[in-house]
């Protein structure tokens, strides 16, 4: 580009002199002067077309409510506080924003030394709901095959929604969530990457990416006979410590899809994505849907938001804090389970099938209960807080985007 540039500019005689020619150099700067327009608009016009229209949401309202959240959660889920609390989010409750603290089991004391003590009703002007829910878990170290509608077999053309994880996870399973490209400053041939979690794709015990790092489809897991159909590229590193301070904010990772596999950009009975939400324009309350490797298409709603929550991790016994995530309950009475064991990475897509998060835990084990989940403020024949099970938890896409420095494949 520099040579064209100053060829534009400046040009040498016979005799060995350099010349400069005032219109040469005018429509040369024009040139590059119209490109340069033509690429940072077509850019910029592009990102905005893969975002979803924002909806009317009280951007102003919302985050004095996530600072109020940010508040309690710091001081409830700090590890030396309770065993007790595992999650503080932002909810709906009489159509306004509340301040949802989540705890495994109503029936114990809140924190230790707490005794009766309850939460308080209100904090900062803003309602506190309890709400009674299992400990969440990370999705792909359970192996279950009770759902019969996930694709855990190998798969000619590769989709979104199927089985597939790192070679060196034995007897694990994940889900290849969906295709993406690398952004890149300059215009250039774009490989097709898959995406889904770190837990998925990556092997958490090694820092770095080497040549064993192979993408299994199906999992390493199943019984159907595998095979590699790509390399793992970038992962998001997790932290297990008990430093709320420094949290998790995404589980993901990139693999390259390998040239010779064929590949088709859809979801099974969701179809291609059309865009993505914008974490600041997803609203409380609204239908998601996703198709995983275990239980396969599955409705919910998003039933909290700016989700701060301990993850489980049964591999290691470890776990993991991650901060402002999505929290998915089932669409009952036709859907009594969001998510499985397994379906982690699977994306999770709004109506309009614009992505939203990508799922990456929940609760794995059997609901206790199959009934009404809706939160409300008690349970009016107990008293004690309503229960929510079944649930998923996923990053929110745009973060996945961002910090990947990825565009979902439209």
């Amino acid at each position: 580009m520099f040579i064209i540039i100053l060829g534009g500019f400046l040009w040498r005689t016979a005799e060995g002199d350099w010349y400069y020619e005032d219109s040469m150099a005018w429509i040369t700067a024009s040139l590059i002067l119209a490109w340069l327009t033509w690429f940072f608009v077509s850019r910029y016009w592009r990102a905005r077309s893969l975002r979803r229209r924002p909806r009317r949401v009280n951007h102003r309202l919302l985050k004095r409510v996530a600072r109020s959240k940010r508040e309690l959660s710091s001081q409830y889920l700090r590890p030396a506080f309770s065993g007790n609390i595992h999650a503080v989010g932002i909810g709906m409750l009489g159509g306004d924003y509340c301040i949802q603290v989540f705890i495994s089991d109503a029936n114990q004391e809140l924190w230790p030394g707490a005794g009766v003590a309850a939460l308080p009703n209100s904090y900062r002007g803003v309602p506190v709901l309890p709400i009674e829910m299992p400990v969440a878990a990370f999705l792909s170290a359970e192996i279950s095959n009770n759902y019969p509608q996930g694709i855990r077999d190998a798969q000619e053309v590769i989709v979104g929604g199927i089985s597939g994880a790192n070679t060196n996870l034995t007897d694990e399973s994940g889900t290849i969530g969906y295709f993406c490209t690398r952004k890149s400053k300059l215009p250039r041939r774009k490989e097709i990457h898959m995406l889904s979690n770190s837990h998925v794709f990556a092997d958490l015990r090694k820092t770095k990416v080497d040549d064993t790092d192979l993408i299994m489809q199906p999992s390493p897991g199943e019984p159907a006979s595998n095979r590699p159909i790509g390399s793992l590229v970038d992962f998001s590193p997790l932290r297990f410590d008990d430093d709320i301070n420094s949290p998790n904010h995404i589980d993901a990772a990139i693999a390259k899809l390998w040239a010779p596999q064929q590949h088709q950009p859809l979801i099974p009975l969701i179809g291609s994505v059309k865009g993505y939400v914008e974490t600041k324009d997803v609203e409380i309350g609204e239908a998601v849907r996703k198709f995983g490797r275990t239980t396969g298409y599955t409705e919910g709603q998003l039933f909290s938001i700016c989700l701060d929550i301990w993850i489980r991790y049964d591999r290691t016994g470890q776990k993991a804090f991650f901060r402002d995530q999505f929290l998915i309950d089932p669409a009952l009475p036709q859907f009594t389970k969001f998510v499985s064991g397994g379906d982690s990475g699977s994306l999770l897509v709004d109506a309009e099938q614009h992505a939203i998060g990508l799922i990456f835990a929940g609760m794995s084990e059997l609901p206790q209960s199959i009934g009404p989940q809706t939160a409300a403020e008690t349970d009016p024949a107990t008293g004690k807080p309503m229960r929510i099970e079944s649930y998923g938890v996923a990053n929110p896409i745009s973060e996945v985007l961002d910090r990947l420095k990825i565009e979902l494949l439209v």
